[in-house]
């Protein structure tokens, strides 16, 4: 029935501008800069969490992002249009001492002096980072998650059979909210939302009771990242009062009016879109700790924006504005343990932006917004987003065109995903077709549907090289010089290779069971301790807030 839907293809696509003069000088000052270490939500997280012991841990996290959000330093750049900043300086990563920080403790001396993922950091703020972690000896995620694994879990993690490192040090992230929701009803309609759904809790029904306070923690969040953004409107009005290029002034001005308007209401314009969608992604990294937060089908939600303003600004300004949100997702960043680091090097971040597919109703979905995101991809050529392109069999050949001319500048990007093979395996999770046509893709390679499903499919690093040095040497590791298998026998015991075989495969499954406790555990102590991603992934999931 689909190929039946077979639409004109997309092939008169007005000529899209590469980078301007502001863009590369944007680009270079963002390439200059060396990472830093940033303390300030760290700061502020222990103070808020000193003051909130007595509270549901939901309503601390929501108090401890209305804390981080109210006075984190915020900033605009020179030239900068879409505005909001992680950290006290670009390209820093804040850190996030209530899911680890022994790990950090032990690396704050070699941070700028390692191979990958530098970052500098000075004596001050090691400082403050022990005195920090005071308060956080024996509450952070990392030690809890700990404390419940078996010591033959341990064991096998420590020689290197497998790591659940970079979720075990971190937040796990690998989400997409309703970015669609905020752009056409603003926050004020996710407010205005979770009152009523409060109004019809009654306090003495125990469940009820765990809903007001998932509801009150929405209202907190959702409030405080409005008044984030007013926050960026005062800054660019008080730049713009002392701005003496009438050109830059009026830029700031207009800033300081979509800041005043966005997130708290629905935006109507494609720069309001932009903007809007920055600040919801921006306190997404801000509140956890996770990666691969991805925009998805951003292509989709933003088109309608993109009609609206095509005939009142100059289409060489709306992909000037795309590719300065294209540099701002670069400027999210994290840091990780160095061995973590050998495997993710180069600051990333997996925020998987994808182009193109079908539509619900089974129609090819390219539009305009599909050509002008491979276009901002190829105009900045950094790292984020993670840009990925479904296609299928009415895929238009200008956009196999498009995303060639940017594979060929050897990027990496974009990835290209099949919706003749994806569509079907999300039918065979029980996904009905429309919400499988739907489907973006979420960190490296997860095809997800935003709000109905939830993928976390690299969990761990598992090294089947490893399980057969243990299998050849009766369980033990020569390298840690500790038994971490079981007994399967020697080698030099084995009479034939099935032999070898028959100890592989029960090492093989008994390392297998041990993987999957830490993983089951940090699912749940990241969901019933911090809640790592409540604001983002719940209130703003698709009917997250009836659920």
């Amino acid at each position: 029935m689909e190929a039946q839907l077979r639409e004109t293809p997309v092939s008169d696509v007005p000529a899209l501008a590469g980078p301007t003069p502001r863009i590369e000088a944007m680009k270079e000052r963002f390439l200059a800069i060396t990472p830093e270490i940033c303390v300030e939500r760290a700061q502020l997280i222990t103070e808020s969490y000193k003051a909130t012991e007595e509270l549901p841990t939901i309503l601390r996290r929501a108090k401890a992002l209305e804390t981080i959000l109210e006075n984190i330093s915020i900033f605009i750049q020179e030239d900068e249009l879409i505005v909001g900043n992680q950290a006290s300086k670009t390209r820093s990563s804040p850190i996030f001492p209530e899911f680890s920080i022994k790990w950090l403790l032990n690396e704050l001396d070699s941070l700028e002096k390692r191979s990958g993922d530098v970052f500098l950091i000075s004596d001050e703020k090691k400082q403050v980072i022990r005195e920090l972690a005071t308060y956080w000896d024996g509450r952070t995620t990392n030690e809890l998650a700990a404390s419940m694994m078996t010591p033959e879990a341990k064991r096998a993690q420590k020689g290197g059979v497998f790591t659940v490192g970079n979720y075990f040090f971190n937040g796990v992230g690998h989400i997409s909210v309703d970015y669609a929701r905020v752009l056409r009803e603003g926050l004020n309609g996710v407010i205005a939302h979770a009152q009523a759904e409060m109004e019809k809790l009654n306090v003495a029904d125990p469940d009820d009771l765990k809903k007001k306070q998932f509801l009150e923690a929405v209202l907190i969040a959702n409030k405080a990242v409005i008044r984030f953004a007013q926050r960026y409107a005062q800054e660019a009005e008080r730049l713009a009062s002392a701005e003496t290029n009438p050109e830059r002034k009026a830029e700031l001005q207009e800033v300081a009016r979509i800041c005043r308007k966005v997130p708290a209401q629905a935006a109507e314009t494609f720069w309001e879109a932009l903007q809007s969608f920055w600040f919801i992604q921006l306190v997404i990294q801000l509140e956890s700790n996770g990666h691969s937060i991805s925009p998805m089908r951003f292509d989709q939600y933003m088109y309608p924006y993109y009609l609206a303003s095509r005939d009142k600004m100059p289409m060489e300004q709306m992909q000037e504005l795309l590719d300065m949100l294209w540099i701002k997702f670069n400027e999210i960043n994290k840091v990780r343990d160095e061995d973590s680091t050998k495997a993710f090097g180069g600051y990333p971040m997996f925020q998987n932006l994808i182009v193109g597919g079908l539509k619900r109703d089974g129609h090819d979905a390219t539009n305009t917004m599909s050509f002008m995101a491979l276009q901002a991809t190829a105009n900045t050529r950094l790292y984020q987003p993670s840009i990925s392109i479904r296609i299928h069999d009415r895929t238009p050949d200008s956009l196999y065109i498009k995303a060639l001319e940017v594979s060929r500048l050897g990027l990496g990007m974009p990835a290209y995903y099949s919706d003749r093979i994806t569509i079907p395996m999300l039918l065979s999770r029980g996904l009905t077709r429309e919400d499988a046509r739907d489907y973006g893709i979420i960190g490296c390679v997860e095809p997800q549907v935003g709000g109905k499903t939830e993928g976390w499919h690299d969990a761990a690093f598992f090294s089947m090289a490893k399980v057969l040095e243990v299998a050849l040497h009766d369980g033990y590791c020569l390298e840690c010089e500790d038994q971490l298998g079981l007994h399967t026998g020697d080698m030099t015991e084995f009479k034939s290779f099935d032999d070898l075989m028959d100890a592989y495969r029960t090492q093989m499954e008994y390392f297998v069971e041990l993987l999957i406790q830490p993983i089951e555990i940090l699912v749940r102590v990241g969901a019933e301790r911090f809640l790592e991603g409540r604001w983002a992934g719940l209130a703003l999931q698709t009917d997250g807030l009836e659920e």
